[in-house]
């Protein structure tokens, strides 16, 4: 009988290790899968987010050097030299007239300026505006969409950061203790039996 207890005690215990060392080796591989999943996405993030950097840099030095433009054309007469500079490519140029009348105190009564558009040039500047009105509206789009994705992006940054925390806090012990939920039915099966057949 005492032999037999040694049997059971020692058979326990070398479950007991084979539990323990099976949670510790999940553990560490889940560990170490969540880690470089980690690694990975921090990476792509850092990148994109070095994109989205430069290309929020160019974008604000092309917005100030139009700004400057802008400001740099302050009469009509320097209007009327640049605006073709600004038009898109066109067969023939577009020549704009200002009167070279004394310049009024009143802008209403200032004469008209003419421009003369060449009729090949009528398509063209057509499709211009038009392609501005739709980039006016995929700008206010993308806008919307980037708020949207801000949102998006910050949630699942903390469910990522949520996720983490949680499965390096329980990951082992976890798993240690549904290891020895099973073992300890497993030591309640093999008592009854062992009970029921000493009848």
């Amino acid at each position: 009988m005492k032999s037999t207890l040694h049997v059971v005690l020692l058979v326990a215990a070398l479950i007991v290790i084979a539990i323990l060392a099976d949670a510790w080796r999940s553990a560490r591989r889940d560990t170490a899968q969540l880690n470089s999943t980690i690694a990975s996405q921090n990476t792509a993030m850092q990148q994109a987010e070095a994109q989205e950097k430069q290309a929020d840099t160019q974008l604000s030095v092309a917005l100030a050097a139009i700004a400057a433009e802008k400001r740099a054309v302050q009469t009509p007469q320097q209007a009327a030299q640049a605006i073709p500079t600004v038009l898109p490519p066109l067969p023939l140029p577009v020549s704009i007239q200002i009167p070279t009348l004394a310049t009024p105190t009143n802008p209403t009564q200032a004469p008209l300026a003419e421009i003369s558009v060449p009729q090949v040039d009528l398509k063209p500047l057509y499709d211009d505006l038009q392609d501005c009105r739709a980039n006016t509206l995929e700008n206010d789009t993308v806008k919307k969409d980037l708020a949207d994705e801000q949102v998006r992006e910050a949630s699942l940054t903390r469910e990522r950061d949520t996720a983490i925390a949680a499965a390096r806090s329980g990951t082992f012990w976890v798993r240690l203790k549904r290891s020895a939920k099973w073992f300890a039915i497993g030591v309640a099966t093999g008592a009854a039996a062992t009970a029921i057949t000493r009848r």
